[in-house]
């Protein structure tokens, strides 16, 4: 069975050490997570959110950080490995519900695709196997939810990319940790553009947006793009069809294996 990291636009096996390496830090995850919760509440408590700054980004450098994309992205690279052979997809509970011991809205969204879906079996049996059909049905769902989809990856690589989560702003620790100190996000391939003049001013947009991008001005909707990470949510949610996605300009990529998305079905793995 070939598991796969990502190495540029393709897909190579994993070495021998990335899947029990990934799999062991899944298996402390949740202890992890709660000691970085609850260091997190401590310097937001005693206002030393500088300190959290720098720590998230030591961190980051060991730990998963995310790359954010919107629901149509996300179908797109199932759609684009559904077709490689022996490429599995693996879902498990939420880690940080499961850590903090919290509950809300859908519980088990943790998407482990590439190498991860192994890695995440060897370290848990709470999982089941999905059909690309089973997991696209999985993203509209918590798309429909209102939650972002992020890429995660390990040790700040596109090669460690190994899990699809959907995160939100009241239990989901990276999400917290971001608002809280930043270093946790990077924005995704596509930023929103706003015509004004079809906002009817309903305020949707304010509610969906998980990283405080929008806001209302005079009964009208305005967005701050620097706090765009392209998510995608207002747009699905906007009343007066007055916002879209468009390719964000500056684009750095992080983790979405775009390259290998852009190939579709032509894409073939590396041995």
């Amino acid at each position: 069975m070939a598991h796969h990291k990502l190495t540029g636009g393709n897909l190579m096996e994993a070495g021998r050490l990335q899947i029990p390496l990934t799999s062991f830090y899944i298996g402390i995850e949740p202890s992890v997570i709660r000691l970085l919760d609850k260091t997190t509440r401590f310097f937001v408590k005693v206002k030393g959110r500088p300190v959290l700054a720098i720590l998230s980004r030591l961190l980051g450098r060991l730990l998963p950080t995310g790359e954010v994309i919107t629901y149509e992205q996300a179908t797109d690279f199932i759609d684009a490995i559904s077709v490689l052979e022996n490429t599995e997809i693996t879902v498990g509970p939420c880690i940080c519900q499961k850590a903090l011991g919290k509950r809300n809205g859908t519980y088990v969204k943790d998407l482990f695709v590439l190498y991860g879906a192994e890695a995440f079996r060897r370290a848990d049996d709470d999982h089941r196997d999905l059909t690309p059909e089973e997991a696209k049905a999985l993203l509209h769902d918590l798309h429909e939810e209102g939650l972002v989809p992020s890429f995660f990856a390990c040790m700040h690589s596109k090669g460690w990319a190994y899990v699809l989560c959907h995160c939100e702003k009241e239990i989901c620790f990276p999400m917290r940790a971001h608002l809280a100190a930043g270093g946790v996000f990077s924005p995704g391939p596509d930023i929103v553009t706003l015509d004004k003049d079809k906002c009817t001013g309903c305020g949707i947009c304010v509610d969906s947006c998980h990283f405080g991008a929008n806001s209302m001005v005079n009964g009208t909707s305005a967005v701050s793009l620097s706090k765009c990470y392209g998510c995608g949510l207002c747009t699905s949610s906007c009343t007066g069809e007055a916002r879209t996605m468009i390719k964000r300009e500056d684009y750095r990529n992080q983790y979405y294996p775009i390259e290998l998305v852009g190939k579709g079905s032509t894409s073939t793995v590396a041995s």
